[in-house]
């Protein structure tokens, strides 16, 4: 699996991100009707906000996002970092100029000839090989490396592993915003380069589906959808439980009213936690022509957290989703152990 993470940041609150990132510094927000369609984005309040994605050891990443500043700033101010278990591989860097920097943890490896400018949203994507001599580093913006950054045969690499573990956001200014993010490896044979720039947006469930097993806070197992379909979760106001294994909820989703020329994949995001001691584990619940796929067994916490699983095709298919079979699809949570 190449695709590895995507966020809209149009389902969730402010209070919401420590279950969704690793960690996160200084208080970033999610900031209603400042996203590219007017929808949320993620607002950096200061330079010294972050956002932090652990995932696993790559020698290749990928990550896109869209990238808007008020001001530029004073010095240097690093707005994505690559990690080697917390440690700085690269990064890149917005200068006084509005040129890109990369480096190496400080150690320039090239400046772009072109430049950003505050109040100017652009996408940004950015694709690193990390190795000591023969690392590449490309920056594309709004679909072009031209006069951006494109080096390769570079160092790279700055701890003793040729590889990172995290992806990290960073605020360069009061006031960045960051929407429509994606993170891919470079494994596999597919979404293993740019995405070109992309869009990603949430969808919430919209009726009930052929599985109703799960049973309600309102005491039933009748229009369960209605009891997880807000933009932002609420917590245990309302929602669906059910200590039975192998019992599942399906959800008719509302449909994608654009037609993308690509869909790269999808992410089912399942805010959920255990109220007891002992072990108990959900996985996803893809229903497409007519058949169910469950998705990986993830163990659950006491505590609430934004469980996702990844599907960059259509499980009846084997290939890439449309928009017609997206829409007539089902998805949903089942109890796994």
């Amino acid at each position: 699996m190449t695709l590895r993470f995507v966020d809209s940041f149009d389902h969730y609150a402010t209070a919401d991100i420590p279950q969704k990132y690793s960690s996160s510094a200084n208080s970033p927000t999610i900031s209603a009707g400042n996203g590219r369609r007017s929808t949320a984005c993620l607002r950096f309040i200061s330079f010294l906000a972050t956002i932090t994605r652990v995932l696993d050891a790559q020698s290749t990443w990928i990550v896109g996002f869209s990238f808007r500043v008020t001001t530029l700033p004073a010095s240097d101010t690093v707005f994505l970092t690559f990690l080697d278990a917390g440690t700085n591989q690269c990064d890149l860097r917005l200068r006084a100029d509005g040129t890109i920097r990369a480096t190496r943890n400080g150690t320039a490896l090239a400046t772009s000839t072109n430049s950003i400018s505050a109040g100017t949203t652009y996408y940004v994507e950015t694709k690193i090989l990390i190795n000591n001599s023969t690392g590449t580093f490309e920056v594309r913006v709004n679909g072009s490396s031209t006069n951006w950054i494109n080096i390769s045969g570079q160092d790279t690499q700055n701890t003793a592993n040729a590889t990172a573990n995290t992806v990290m956001l960073n605020g360069v200014i009061a006031n960045t915003d960051m929407d429509d993010l994606y993170i891919c490896d470079g494994a596999g044979s597919t979404n293993n380069d740019f995405l070109g720039d992309v869009r990603v947006d949430a969808y919430m469930p919209s009726g009930n589906g052929n599985s109703s097993q799960l049973t309600g806070s309102d005491g039933n197992s009748t229009d369960n959808y209605l009891l997880v379909d807000e933009a932002s979760q609420n917590g245990d106001t309302d929602y669906v439980q059910s200590s039975t294994v192998n019992q599942k909820d399906t959800y008719a989703y509302t449909d994608m009213s654009h037609t993308p020329t690509s869909i790269f994949g999808l992410q089912i995001n399942m805010v959920a936690k255990k109220d007891d001691s002992g072990n108990r584990s959900i996985c996803s619940v893809t229903r497409s022509g007519g058949s169910d796929t469950d998705g990986t067994t993830q163990a659950l916490g006491t505590t609430y957290s934004d469980y996702r699983q990844i599907s960059e095709t259509d499980p009846n298919t084997a290939a890439a989703w449309t928009r017609t079979n997206l829409n007539s699809a089902e998805f949903g949570v089942k109890v796994a152990a």
